[in-house]
């Protein structure tokens, strides 16, 4: 006679209110056996810490798009309902698990805008890469720091993520990422410069015009590019140079680095500076 198989079911209740005091209500169910205890089954895996932050990501994520595309509908100049011009369905990838959901496109409002027809997409304003920005950033992370396919199996071993996430969808995400900081560097920089440009002309030094008086310092970047791109990442060469005089002359203090970090571009430089200039004045 067969022994009944001793299993326990558990049921994760999600519930949450709205603005508008709906209930919204997700139950996840897990089952876990017995017989399994034995083979070093304890408490949940990752596979069920998947599922359960699967299924709540995607009750939120759908309540956000929902409330969110119905606070665009309404015209902020009449407070009237703007007209419907379709709906579709968008997939937006998270860290939890890619979730899709309903997408509405409102009409532009006919009285506030007479003589104007078009329309536009709510979610597109909140998630226009179709991915959040936490999975971006740490898609952007793990490529930075690993060959770009370990990430791609590092993101589907512990997140529930879909199989669509390979090397290359890491790839672009990260130099996609490393873009925007770039641009937002400069941005940075063009507003502290536009701020301390009387500064700046304060620093300012009137060189002798004797180059055996002079100190120069050049630096230039190089990209060192891998011979395979699926197996390891580029990276960029910071190489200088110290010394008395300009471009041909012999001496000075050369080093090179690897990183782009400007503190420590700016403390190699200065330790460089201070070789150099003890040797020239002994």
């Amino acid at each position: 006679m067969k022994e009944a198989t001793m299993a326990v079911v558990w049921t994760i209740t999600i519930e949450g209110n709205n603005e508008f005091g709906d209930i919204c209500r997700k139950e996840v169910r897990i089952n876990k056996s017995w017989e399994r205890l034995f083979d070093g089954d304890l408490g949940l895996s990752i596979g069920d810490g998947k599922k359960i932050m699967e299924a709540l990501q995607n009750a939120v994520v759908n309540h956000e798009a929902e409330t969110y595309s119905l606070y665009r509908r309404v015209c902020p100049d009449c407070h009237t309902f703007r007209p419907v011009k379709d709906y579709t369905t968008r997939r937006i990838r998270t860290v939890f698990g890619t979730v899709e959901v309903r997408n509405p496109r409102w009409v532009l409002c006919p009285d506030c805008h007479p003589g104007k027809a078009g329309a536009f997409a709510p979610l597109k304003e909140i998630c226009p890469d179709r991915a959040t920005p936490e999975l971006m950033e740490l898609t952007a992370r793990l490529g930075s720091m690993m060959p770009y396919p370990q990430a791609a199996t590092v993101l589907a071993e512990f997140l529930p993520v879909e199989p669509t996430e390979t090397h290359a969808t890491v790839r672009k995400r990260t130099i996609r990422i490393g873009e925007r900081l770039d641009d937002q560097i400069a941005q940075e920089e063009r507003r502290a410069g536009s701020n301390q440009t009387e500064e700046r002309r304060q620093l300012e030094m009137q060189l002798p015009g004797d180059r055996r008086k002079e100190f120069v310092i050049s630096i230039d970047t190089a990209h060192v590019r891998s011979a395979d791109p699926n197996s390891a990442r580029n990276f960029e060469l910071v190489v200088a140079r110290c010394g008395r005089g300009g471009r041909g002359d012999v001496g000075g203090r050369y080093f090179a680095t690897s990183s782009i970090d400007q503190t420590a571009i700016r403390d190699r430089t200065l330790h460089a500076l201070g070789i150099a200039v003890s040797a020239t004045s002994t």
